[in-house]
C-alpha cells in the first residue's frame, strides 16, 4: 500500500462519465468543482525534429494554447541548470519562437529541421472532496488527452489523478480504489512520458544516454561507447552551459516550484495567466542587446577543452577502431579545435560543429570497430595495454643520444600508450600506470626527435651577423637536448622499473 499521501493514478474509459466520489460512511460527504483556474482546454503543438531529437534527450519545446491564451513552453528537468524546467514565455507580438529557445536547442537538433511533430489536447475538469466540515480531503484531477500526428488522431486517454489534501485513512483509501474500479478504471503507478504518448516509434534511445544498457556494458563495443558517451556528454555539457550564460529563463515560479528530477512535461500545471507575466519578455522583443549578438556571452574555452579531451580518447582507442573512421572524426575534431574563442562565441558556431556532433552521437550508438565487439571488454584491453607498453620499453631500452629518430618513435610509443591506458582511468592501477606514462611522454618531449636549426633555403637568406646567431642558437638547443636525453637514459631504469610494477599491479 502507498503513502497515506501519496497521489491514486487511474486510467479510464474515454466515454465515463465523470467519477462521482461520495461516501459519507468513510469520511468523503461531498464533491465541489473548483475554480475555472483549474479546469480548461490546452491544445499543444510540440516542435521537434521527424526523428524526435529533442523529446529522446528528454527536452520538451511546444507552444501551448491555454484557454485562447497562447504561449512558448520548455520542460528540461534532466539538463537543468542549463535549460530551463516547466517555463512557459507569453506570445509576443511576431509570435516567433523565442530566440534563447532556438540557441538551447541547437546542439541536440544539431542541423535537423525543427517542425510541429505532434498535436495534444487535454480537455482537464478538477473537483474537490470535502469532509462533512467543509474541509478539503482529496483533489480530483480528470484529464482526457488526444494525441494527433499527422492529422490522424494516433491515441486517446483518459487519466485520473486523485491527490490528498491531508492524510488518508488506510479506509478511505481501499474505498477510492475499489470504488475507481468498480466505475471502469484501471490503477497506474505512473501516466506516460510526453515520448511514450507518440507510441513505439519515438521510443528509441537518446542521442544523449548516460551509459550504455547494462547487458552489453561488460563487451568491447559497450565499453567503448561508453568512453565516447562520457566524453559526449561533457562536450554537451560544455555547450549548454556557454549557451545559457547570460539568459534569464525562469524554472516555474516561486508559488509552483517543480521536480528537476522528473520526466519532461507538457500538460499545463493549472491556468494561471498572471504568472506568464512573471516570466519576462520575449527574448526577441527584450529593450536591451541580445546576448546572441553582443560577444560577451558564450565563451567556447570550456567547450573546446572538452573536445580537446575527446582528441585524446579517441587517440588512445585508436587501435580497436577502423583507422578511416578515426581519421574522419579526427579530421572533423580538428575543425573545431582551431576556432579562436575571442572571435567566435557558441551563438556563432560553424556548421562544421554541429557535424561533428553528429558524427559523435553515430558514433556513441555504434563505434567502427575492428573485430568483434561482443567479446568481453577486460581481456581485450589488457592485452592492448600490455602491447602498449611493451612496445614502450623496447623502444626506450633501444635509445641512443646520437640516433635521433629513435627518440621520436619512443616518444610516440609513450604518448599512445598513455592515451590507450587512460581510456582505463580508475580501474586498478591504471591511474598510476597512466601517470608514469604520461610522464616519459613529456619527459621525451624535452629530447627532441630531429636536429633543430633552419633549412638550407632560410640560411642562404641570412647576412652574416644572423648566420652567426643561428649557428649560437643551434650549437645551445644541441647542448640542451644532449643534456635531456644524457638526463632520460640515466633516470630511465628506475622509470622503466616503477612503469613494470604499475603494470602488475
Amino acid at each position: 500500500m502507498g503513502s497515506a499521501r501519496q497521489p491514486l493514478l487511474f486510467e479510464a474509459s474515454w466515454a465515463a462519465e465523470p467519477p462521482l466520489l461520495a461516501n459519507p460512511d468513510v469520511g468523503v460527504a461531498r464533491l465541489v468543482t473548483r475554480g475555472p483556474s483549474r479546469s480548461f482546454t490546452s491544445d499543444v503543438t510540440l516542435l521537434d525534429s521527424t526523428d524526435h531529437r529533442l523529446l529522446r534527450a528528454g527536452v520538451v519545446l511546444a507552444h501551448r494554447v491555454i484557454d485562447s491564451m497562447g504561449e512558448w513552453y520548455m520542460d528540461a528537468p534532466s539538463w537543468s541548470p542549463w535549460l530551463p524546467v516547466d517555463c512557459s514565455i507569453a506570445l509576443d507580438a511576431a509570435g516567433e519562437l523565442p530566440r534563447d529557445f532556438t540557441c538551447l536547442v541547437k546542439p541536440f537538433l544539431r542541423g535537423a529541421t525543427l517542425t510541429p511533430s505532434a498535436a495534444l489536447s487535454c480537455d482537464r475538469r478538477e473537483m474537490r472532496m470535502l469532509r462533512g466540515d467543509g474541509s478539503p480531503l482529496a483533489d480530483i484531477r480528470d484529464d482526457r488527452i488526444s494525441v494527433v500526428e499527422s492529422g490522424v488522431t494516433t491515441s486517446r486517454a483518459r487519466e485520473v489523478t486523485i491527490t490528498p489534501r491531508t492524510k488518508l485513512s488506510s479506509t478511505q483509501r481501499d474505498w477510492l480504489v475499489t470504488r475507481m474500479i468498480a466505475l471502469g478504471a484501471t490503477e497506474v503507478e505512473a501516466f506516460p512520458s510526453t515520448l511514450e504518448r507518440l507510441g513505439p516509434r519515438a521510443g528509441a534511445m537518446s542521442d544523449v544516454p548516460r551509459s550504455v544498457p547494462p547487458n552489453v556494458a561488460a563487451t568491447l563495443e559497450g565499453f567503448v561507447s561508453n568512453r565516447l558517451i562520457r566524453c559526449l556528454r561533457k562536450v554537451m555539457e560544455a555547450d549548454l552551459k556557454a549557451r545559457s550564460d547570460g539568459m534569464t529563463l525562469r524554472s516555474g515560479s516561486a508559488a509552483h516550484p517543480v521536480e528537476k528530477s522528473r520526466e519532461p512535461g507538457v500538460l499545463p500545471d493549472n491556468r494561471l495567466p498572471d504568472e506568464l507575466l512573471d516570466l519576462g519578455g520575449d527574448p526577441i522583443t527584450a529593450p536591451r542587446d541580445g546576448i546572441h549578438d553582443d560577444g560577451r556571452h558564450g565563451r567556447i574555452d570550456k567547450l573546446l577543452a572538452a573536445v580537446a579531451k575527446l582528441r585524446v580518447v579517441l587517440e588512445g582507442l585508436s587501435d580497436l577502431l577502423e583507422p578511416r573512421w578515426v581519421s574522419d572524426l579526427t579530421r572533423r575534431i580538428d575543425r573545431v579545435l582551431v576556432l579562436d574563442p575571442d572571435s567566435i562565441t557558441v551563438h556563432r558556431l560553424p556548421e562544421s560543429y554541429y557535424q561533428f556532433l553528429d558524427m559523435l552521437v553515430t558514433a556513441t550508438r555504434a563505434p567502427k570497430l575492428l573485430g568483434d565487439g561482443n567479446v568481453p571488454a577486460r581481456p581485450v584491453l589488457a592485452e592492448r595495454i600490455r602491447t602498449g607498453v611493451r612496445e614502450v620499453l623496447e623502444r626506450c631500452d633501444q635509445l641512443d643520444p646520437e640516433i635521433d629518430h629513435g627518440w621520436a618513435r619512443a616518444r610516440h610509443a609513450a604518448e599512445s600508450a598513455a592515451s590507450l591506458v587512460g581510456t582505463l582511468q580508475g580501474a586498478g592501477g591504471t591511474r598510476k600506470l597512466t601517470g608514469r606514462l604520461g610522464k616519459v611522454a613529456r619527459e621525451l618531449g624535452r629530447t627532441g626527435s630531429v636536429n633543430p636549426g633552419p633549412t638550407p633555403e632560410q640560411i642562404s637568406g641570412f647576412t652574416p651577423e644572423e648566420a652567426f646567431e643561428a649557428g649560437r642558437r643551434l650549437e645551445r638547443d644541441l647542448d640542451q637536448q644532449h643534456e635531456a636525453r644524457a638526463e632520460f637514459l640515466e633516470e630511465w631504469p628506475e622509470r622503466r622499473r616503477r612503469i613494470i610494477k604499475a603494470t602488475k599491479a
